[in-house]
């Protein structure tokens, strides 16, 4: 599957909040041939994949490049690498953990290790350290304060067409995001296209907000995130099921007349789908900052079920993928005019 492939690509490399420019410099070579590109101040991509008359519609496709990850914050005398966190990594699994750190002189390993002795306990951030394997001379000459380090955490194909990898969440939207608009590059449509590819959506959601700013007037939004598949520790109610196709969310904040459009063309279709209720009043994706730019958009949330997440071995289905790119161009090309 094209798509697969495209996943593989920008999951193995790498983009923590903050530090995105790598992996953005490659989403820019992989949609350059969809329309003209050009970046943000903070870094978020837009790429124009069509463009209509003012008077029509104005749709916007989002997905979030950053990964979460790690920062320098101290070095000690022995060399060892404090941390605080970039996004909500999960510290039941951080210890042992293989990671890049992206200093001054290029990419070096490093193993995440702890100072919490009681292996009944997960460890705080505070307790957390890098182990480079450097005296403080040499870690001091290529960590600067602020250094960026992001998991290792390699694409695996696993059964019934489910794939692990860190940095699932969320470049698979991207990759859904990605081929909905080539899909929709070759479809009949009535209206103007935007694809947004957004940064910090892991430590606030600036790059979404800021670039929906950017664009403006924006009629429609679909953002694609991903949300909590069905795993042991979670009730039926908290997640979705990996393999029944994206889960179309239902919030305050969310147009409820875009979720059932979009539902409705997914049944008409043979499309899988699912449904998401998002507690609160809003969604805390990228949505919330889209659809409250400017004069306010209609917007939909379209999540791509996730197990492990934030973690180096997050597991999703790549049909769920697929089914989040063809529901997304199926209701642009149907339901926008």
């Amino acid at each position: 599957m094209e798509i697969v492939q495209l996943l593989e690509k920008l999951t193995q490399n790498c983009g923590v909040a903050g530090f995105e420019k790598p992996i953005a410099d490659i989403l820019e070579e992989e949609i350059k041939d969809l329309g003209p590109i050009r970046r943000t101040p903070l870094g978020s991509l837009i790429c124009t994949v069509k463009k209509e008359s003012a008077d029509k519609p104005h749709v916007v496709l989002e997905a979030h490049m950053d990964e979460i990850g790690l920062m320098v914050c101290g070095i000690d005398e022995n060399g060892f690498l404090k941390v605080t966190r970039c996004g909500g990594i999960d510290r039941r699994v951080a210890t042992a953990s293989p990671v890049w750190i992206h200093g001054v002189k290029g990419d070096r390993r490093g193993i995440v290790a702890s100072e919490e002795h009681n292996p009944a306990k997960n460890p705080t951030v505070d307790q957390l350290y890098v182990d480079a394997g450097m005296t403080r001379e040499q870690a001091e000459e290529e960590f600067p304060i602020g250094t960026r380090i992001s998991y290792i955490g390699s694409f695996k194909h696993l059964l019934e067409g489910k794939v692990s990898s860190k940095a699932l969440d969320d470049r698979c939207g991207c990759a859904a995001m990605i081929t909905a608009a080539r899909m929709l590059k070759e479809m009949k449509t009535d209206c103007s296209i935007t694809l947004l590819l957004s940064v910090m959506e892991e430590v606030g959601g600036m790059g979404a907000a800021t670039g929906a700013n950017a664009l403006q007037p924006i009629t429609h939004c679909i953002s694609v995130d991903v949300s909590f598949a069905l795993s042991p520790e979670l009730q039926t109610h908290q997640g979705g099921q990996l393999g029944e196709g994206p889960m179309v969310g239902h919030n305050p904040i969310l147009s409820r007349e875009v979720s059932e459009d979009m539902a409705q063309v997914g049944r008409e279709h043979g499309i899988t789908h699912q449904v998401k209720v998002y507690a609160g009043y809003r969604t805390g994706t990228d949505a919330d900052g889209i659809i409250t730019s400017g004069a306010g958009a209609k917007g939909a949330c379209t999540c791509i079920p996730l197990r492990y997440m934030h973690t180096p071995v997050e597991v999703i289905s790549a049909a769920d993928m697929e089914n989040t790119a063809k529901l997304a161009a199926a209701y642009v090309a149907e339901k926008i005019r």
